[in-house]
């Protein structure tokens, strides 16, 4: 019986626990967030510190998103999902921020900004529904190992 619940705990401990993906591309910052289970954090709460002094602070939409126009400064962002699940992450800006204004030179077409702003969007979410699905279908084949393991262990136990 031990060995049941020593098997089962890390299942337990992970399962709230809260996944923070930050996403910089075309001066925004997606953030998107989510708990180990795969539901979104809806509504959570998240804050934006610059140089360690908050400067933004909203919730997240249905899907557990978010999307930031940033300024030139390095960022904080903190996701509270509620009794004491928090998750931070750090991203340096400033460089990367002068790469996408030279870049946001070349393209003079407002039309032509707007479908690649649309397509990034949505190649932003494919990457984290790729991630998503990559990390439970190993869930899953260990799951289902287990499960073959321990009917193998209850047929042994029957037959004798």
């Amino acid at each position: 019986m031990r060995f049941i619940i020593i098997l089962f705990l890390p299942i337990f401990l992970s399962a709230h626990k809260v996944n923070l993906f930050l996403d910089l591309k075309d001066e925004n910052l997606y953030i998107n967030s989510y708990f180990a289970n795969a539901k979104p954090c809806i509504n959570c709460k998240f804050k934006i510190e610059v140089e360690k002094e908050p400067d933004f602070e909203d919730i997240l939409d249905k899907n557990g998103e978010y999307n930031y126009k940033i300024s030139k400064n390095d960022l904080k962002v903190t996701i509270d999902a509620g009794s004491g699940h928090l998750v931070s992450k750090e991203i340096k800006t400033s460089t990367l921020i002068e790469k996408d204004q030279e870049n946001s030179r070349v393209k003079n077409s407002k039309e032509l900004e707007q479908l690649i702003e649309e397509n990034s969007i949505l190649k932003h979410r494919i990457e984290v529904l790729e991630e998503q699905l990559n990390y439970f279908e190993f869930l899953k084949i260990a799951f289902g190992l287990f499960l073959i393991f321990l009917i193998f262990i209850l047929i042994k136990r029957f037959k004798t």
